[in-house]
């Protein structure tokens, strides 16, 4: 005989909860209000359950809604690599044949029900925290992947770049035990602070707009990793490129000199890994133990 099909009854018993709530959470149903704590133990109970959506429950989202954060003094080179992860996110998903919206956002809640208007099935949001996803009204009911962003939330998924890693490299390669840190501005926290976990804050630029000159020549006897494509052109035609390394994003190597050490994590294998996150999500196939957050190292 057969292993009986886990039911939404048996979901609820073993939450303690109505079996309408599991439905509402194991649906992205935005009909009840659920808090994250509660949605996020439905959700791992149906997966230690083994429980498996009803085929006509698996169904693709209709749409995508991808959510590109932008800051006061955000430099082009920032936009540049948020606009492009935007458009190799909306490629893989046309892959799967699910169309996708882009919106550049600078209050989330101020353009939530801009957001709400367009009923996505999925949300990818690009350089922004979770803060304030819990206090959207109406409550966001979506699945949710953060992109080049980072934070402890458990009930979200984040895939970025694994800059600890990626930097600790590049430090080998230059041979520089101490290098400085060159950003461009970014409005996650948590990614910022990812970032420069390991780097003196004496030692860090964020370009946001001033004369990066003055940090420069101060440390033109040391070597330094410049996170961002565009940021790095134009650190190289101020300093020797021999002795900078970047993390780069934009898959476009003719832009830097030969001399560059270039770790390349492009964002074409960054939006295919979150891509891949959503649609386990949405039909629960996915490792309940796997980390939520989803660190990429470098091509080649």
């Amino acid at each position: 005989m057969g292993k009986k099909r886990v039911s939404m009854r048996q979901i609820a018993k073993e939450c303690g909860c109505s079996l309408a709530t599991v439905s509402y959470a194991l649906n992205h149903s935005g009909q009840a209000k659920i808090s994250s704590a509660t949605r996020l133990r439905i959700i791992e109970t149906a997966k230690r359950l083994n429980y498996s959506p009803r085929k006509a429950a698996r169904s693709r989202p209709a749409r995508a809604a991808i959510l590109v954060s932008s800051v006061p003094g955000q430099g082009p080179g920032r936009r540049a690599a948020l606009m492009d992860l935007a458009g190799e996110l909306t490629e893989q998903l046309a892959r799967r044949d699910i169309p996708a919206v882009v919106l550049e956002l600078e209050g989330l809640a101020e353009q939530w029900g801009q957001v709400q208007k367009l009923s996505p099935g999925v949300l990818f949001m690009l350089d922004r925290g979770s803060g304030g996803v819990a206090h959207l009204d109406p409550p966001c009911v979506q699945p949710i992947i953060f992109v080049d962003s980072d934070n402890d939330d458990p009930l979200y998924y984040k895939v970025l770049p694994d800059y600890p890693s990626l930097i600790h490299r590049a430090s080998e390669l230059l041979g520089e035990p101490n290098p400085f840190l060159m950003l461009e501005g970014v409005r996650s926290g948590g990614l910022l602070k990812t970032m420069t976990a390991a780097t003196p804050p004496q030692d860090v630029y964020l370009h946001l707009g001033r004369d990066m000159g003055p940090f420069l020549e101060a440390r033109r006897d040391r070597k330094g990793v410049v996170v961002g494509d565009l940021l790095a052109v134009e650190v190289c035609r101020r300093f020797p490129p021999e002795n900078l390394a970047v993390i780069s994003a934009l898959d476009c190597p003719e832009l830097f000199p030969p001399e560059l050490t270039v770790l390349s994590v492009p964002n074409r294998a960054r939006a295919a890994a979150a891509v891949e996150i959503a649609m386990d999500l949405m039909s629960l196939d996915y490792d309940s133990a796997r980390s939520h957050r989803v660190l990429l190292g470098s091509e080649g």
